[in-house]
């Protein structure tokens, strides 16, 4: 179930992933907050008072963690993900690489870019496998256990449904995961080169060595993307 942290709306603290989090119950509930942008306006409070008006003789305008509006509004069950454009449709994998790295968080693309280029002086041919990709294929990765979470970095999008990704998996083209990706040092000199542009990289894990993977924050950043894309 989703969750919010603190207070939102009329005199509340109005983090922006939790406003998000309460735009888009409210408009699983078919009340209308406007665009859910994260920022709580009197748009975004009248939305709150009018559910309010449906359990509440006054409505106060204000959504509490794990107080009455929150519990009725919960109910809603899972957040209500923004459709994705209809621009980044069909398979992400199959993307050209342009169309890979406008899918990512810019910080990230500039990052990455860094790294293809670097790979490729290095005599290797890097290529970006996945920037973003949905949520339902990452239950597919999930349910085959090629990836341990429900939801990756790789999922991020803007509160419109645009793709955002935080993390991309890049490869050497000649190789994919064989085990030559290996042998020809190319999972190395990956990891080398991004962490010489501050990436996160995912042969660095213990617990699972995704080798391919790179991201642009750290893993407990995870939670708060996930709230910031509306899933």
């Amino acid at each position: 179930m989703d969750r919010i942290t603190a207070s939102v709306g009329q005199g509340g603290r109005n983090d922006r992933a939790d406003v998000i989090v309460v735009q888009n119950l409210l408009r699983a509930r078919g009340v209308d907050p406007g665009q859910s942008d994260g920022a709580c306006g009197e748009r975004t409070i009248a939305a709150i008072r009018k559910f309010q008006s449906r359990f509440m003789a006054v409505p106060d305008g204000q959504v509490e963690p794990d107080k009455a509006t929150w519990k009725q509004l919960a109910q809603a069950g899972a957040t209500v993900a923004p459709k994705t454009p209809a621009a980044w449709l069909g398979d992400s994998a199959q993307w050209p690489q342009s169309k890979k790295l406008q899918s990512m968080n810019p910080q990230l693309a500039v990052k990455v870019r860094g790294v293809l280029d670097a790979l490729g002086r290095r005599g290797f041919q890097p290529k970006v496998f996945y920037g973003w990709r949905s949520v339902d294929v990452q239950a597919r990765l999930f349910a085959e256990g090629k990836s341990k979470v429900r939801f990756s970095f790789h999922n991020a999008q803007k509160v419109d449904g645009t793709p955002y990704a935080y993390a991309a998996d890049i490869i050497d083209a000649r190789y994919a995961w064989t085990a030559q990706a290996e042998s020809s040092g190319f999972w190395k000199a990956l990891g080398e080169e991004s962490k010489r542009q501050g990436l996160v990289w995912g042969g660095d894990w213990a617990s699972f060595r995704d080798w391919a993977h790179v991201q642009l924050v750290s893993n407990g950043e995870l939670a708060r993307v996930k709230k910031e894309s509306g899933l």
